[in-house]
């Protein structure tokens, strides 16, 4: 399974939109997800034998909306898909009408 491919399994059962980058859709709560890192490590015969990845996952939702078990719920999502325990940001952004909370963490992946 990919990288993208575990964070669409983890955050589908939301039923929230989710895209890879940018959404520009008009849903009022949304998922954009993106690699943050990419990296070779275990080296062994000349190259590397995993690949860790860092990806973030965003997820935006209205300033009014309680937001605190949700949270919670996206980040043990994440983690059951076996992404590292999820580092998350909480802000508001630009406009002030949606909150946006970022989960950062990490999976490896095999070299093919």
């Amino acid at each position: 399974m990919t990288t993208f491919e575990k964070i669409t399994a983890a955050i589908e059962p939301f039923g929230y939109p989710y895209v890879p980058d940018f959404y520009t859709g008009s849903a009022d709560c949304w998922f954009t997800y993106n690699y943050v890192s990419d990296l070779g490590m275990n080296y062994g015969d000349d190259g590397p034998e995993t690949i860790i990845v860092k990806v973030q996952v965003h997820l935006y939702l209205p300033i009014s909306e309680d937001f605190a078990a949700l949270k919670n719920q996206v980040r043990s999502a994440l983690f059951q898909q076996e992404f590292t325990f999820p580092k998350v940001t909480v802000s508001i952004d630009e406009g002030g009408e949606h909150r946006h909370i970022v989960f950062e963490c990490d999976t490896e992946e095999e070299v093919t």
